[in-house]
């Protein structure tokens, strides 16, 4: 952050970016609603795509070049789906963070009077009470959820792998 930044507690009317913050995070708040559900279920999509175009491609039944060519294509087309859903996530959460932090700063460096003080620490209680992120029902969606599942993809195409070697 730039501590040049000349802050007049004359230039903002806090209380109007309190209620544009608010209807932002409802508005998110909504959409988790609705789709928070069919966000889990497209990780697990994700995952159950994942090892069944692994075991395709290693059985020695289904070596057939396009059946293989078509896994990949839609794995890619499945892939792609929650690395949007996580980056928009983690950008959400980016411009959280930093919400917070210049109110933070604002209210530490810039000479306010009592009431925008006071306006200012409301917002903050606003902001760390609606956080802007994401959910998959169960948890929020960011980078550490989508790297979990990466780990359980992996770990079960492993298994996967072995039992079909295992048993052949």
């Amino acid at each position: 952050m730039d501590d040049n930044i000349i802050i007049s507690d004359k230039s903002y009317c806090w209380l109007e970016l309190m209620q544009i913050y608010d209807k932002i995070s409802d508005c998110i708040y909504i959409f988790n609603k609705i789709y928070a559900a069919q966000i889990l279920l497209m990780f697990n999509s994700w995952l159950l795509s994942t090892m069944l175009a692994i075991c395709r491609s290693i059985s020695p039944i289904l070596k057939n070049v396009d059946s293989v060519q078509t896994n990949l294509y839609y794995y890619f087309l499945l892939n792609l789906r929650p690395l949007i859903v996580t980056k928009m996530s983690e950008y959400l959460t980016q411009e959280w963070q930093n919400t917070l932090m210049i109110l933070n700063h604002i209210l530490m460096y810039g000479d306010l009077n009592r009431e925008c003080y006071s306006q200012i620490e409301n917002f903050i209680k606003l902001v760390e009470s609606k956080k802007l992120q994401l959910s998959a029902v169960l948890c929020p969606v960011t980078i550490a959820v989508l790297a979990a599942f990466a780990a359980r993809v992996i770990t079960y195409s492993i298994l996967l792998i072995q039992q079909i070697y295992i048993h052949h």
